[in-house]
């Protein structure tokens, strides 16, 4: 189990380093992070630089709020452009950094805006300020949504037609579930995904770019905080009601390139199960993703959703034939050779080739014939010290070659048992993919022997019954 603390215990060590110890708020602020870390803590929730708003100015974010406050209290009334204007400055001073961020929440921001969603719930113009203002609030500080804020956003989702209020409430939703175990839990429970249907038949592209958004931040996995997370049951369920429209709407607009990409990522991140690359296939993914490889073949962060796809798809091994039986293999090797000098590119173009050739000897020759050992090697030549080209261009050699014996010789013609040799020294990590490769290419190596026994007799007991 991960060991955090949370947002206090940490001010309160900056603290003590300044007033008992006389430190400069630097030099505090750094001693406090060394004294954790090496207790083992990991503060990838921790703002770090919180204690310097006690050296900057945080008047104007008071006002604004206090003037707010009284606003929703019903002590004032004030005009709705001066709301809006107040509104504006919280959201202004939000941006300036994560400290006025923790400051604002301390100072009452979040029971405010959440108060002015549903006291001027009437007029949009202060609606989408606010939520402009708890977008800016909520970044990195998820920490704020309690079940009054779900319930308002189910609410609004529920109530509001105008796309910009949805948009909105969509980017608000998304900085509430990154890095937030229990906030995704509880705005899945709260039946998000029924709306989210909904938004995904009707709305325009842009729309449909922030739910497919929305979609992927619920099946994350990326709060530290939390042993065992829900991002697999979510998508198990998300896939089950939306794999099949989502991946129809890759032919919908399949000339928007944007939109494209996100459906390729949103695809690619509901693939938990075998069944749902069927299930993608069945609906013509195949055809519009062969589609999408061609005629953006030169746009690198594209051809990179399309290669993370077509891993994913490789999944189930009826598909992965149909993949290659598609005409895919010299379209993916045109795509990556048009794309090699980006190291991420080349990493998932070989983790692609690796994940298609795995035990399937007929995918292995039709990469062979459309060229893939030179394009393993230059990828292998041009990224030399990236590690995480190298360990995928050994899981493709060593797929390709382990039962397409005849294909050894190509590659040792091309050098690439140099370069595996040289990243058993570089790459002390992946010694054992290089060495993989090495092996399946018939090349001497020194394999180590991970266990071996004592060299006495197994006996059992058996116990009568």
């Amino acid at each position: 189990m991960v060991l955090v603390i949370n947002q206090e215990t940490f001010d309160d060590a900056v603290s003590e380093n300044i007033n008992e110890f006389g430190m400069e708020i630097e030099e505090a602020i750094n001693d406090a992070v060394k004294q954790f870390e090496a207790q083992g803590v990991n503060l990838g929730n921790i703002i770090k630089d919180n204690m310097r708003l006690q050296v900057e100015s945080t008047q104007d974010l008071k006002n604004a709020l206090s003037t707010l406050r009284d606003h929703t209290q019903l002590k004032t009334v004030i005009s709705t452009s001066e709301l809006q204007e107040q509104i504006a400055i919280v959201k202004r001073e939000c941006d300036k950094s994560i400290p006025y961020r923790v400051f604002a929440a301390k100072e009452g921001a979040y029971n405010i805006l959440l108060q002015l969603l549903t006291k001027d719930a009437q007029d949009d113009t202060v609606i989408k300020e606010s939520l402009r203002a708890f977008i800016s609030l909520m970044t990195k500080q998820p920490d704020l949504l309690e079940d009054k804020g779900v319930q308002t956003i189910i609410r609004l989702l529920s109530q509001e037609k105008d796309a910009e209020v949805q948009k909105l409430l969509l980017k608000w939703v998304k900085e509430c579930c990154i890095m937030h175990e229990m906030n995704r839990q509880n705005i899945f429970k709260a039946d998000i995904l029924d709306h989210l249907k909904l938004l995904l038949k009707n709305a325009d592209s842009s729309l449909i770019r922030d739910v497919l958004g929305v979609l992927r931040t619920l099946v994350l996995d990326d709060d530290v905080r939390v042993e065992f997370g829900k991002a697999h049951d979510h998508a198990r369920v998300i896939a089950s009601d939306t794999l099949s429209s989502i991946t129809a709407l890759l032919t919908k607009f399949e000339m928007d390139e944007l939109l494209v990409s996100d459906l390729l990522s949103t695809i690619s991140a509901l693939l938990v199960r075998t069944e749902f690359c069927q299930t993608v296939e069945a609906a013509g993914g195949l055809d519009t993703i062969k589609h999408a490889i061609i005629v953006f073949q030169d746009k690198d962060k594209l051809t990179r959703q399309c290669f993370k796809v077509l891993k994913a798809l490789a999944g189930n091994d009826e598909v992965k034939i149909h993949i290659i039986q598609n005409g895919f293999a010299p379209l993916i090797i045109s795509s990556l050779d048009c794309n090699k000098n980006s190291s991420t590119t080349a990493t998932l173009g070989l983790g692609c080739i690796a994940a298609l050739t795995l035990r399937c000897a007929e995918n292995s020759k039709a990469f062979f014939e459309a060229g893939a050992p030179e394009l393993i090697y230059d990828c292998m030549r041009i990224h030399s010290n990236d590690a995480n080209v190298q360990k995928n261009a050994s899981w493709a050699i060593r797929n390709m070659v382990s039962r397409s014996r005849y294909q050894c010789e190509k590659f040792l013609d091309l050098g690439v048992e140099t370069i595996l040799k040289m990243n058993l020294k570089k790459f002390v990590n992946h010694e054992f993919d290089a060495k993989s490769a090495l092996r399946d290419l018939g090349c001497d190596v020194n394999l180590k022997e991970e266990w071996t026994g004592s060299g006495g007799l197994l006996t059992t007991q058996s116990k009568k019954i």
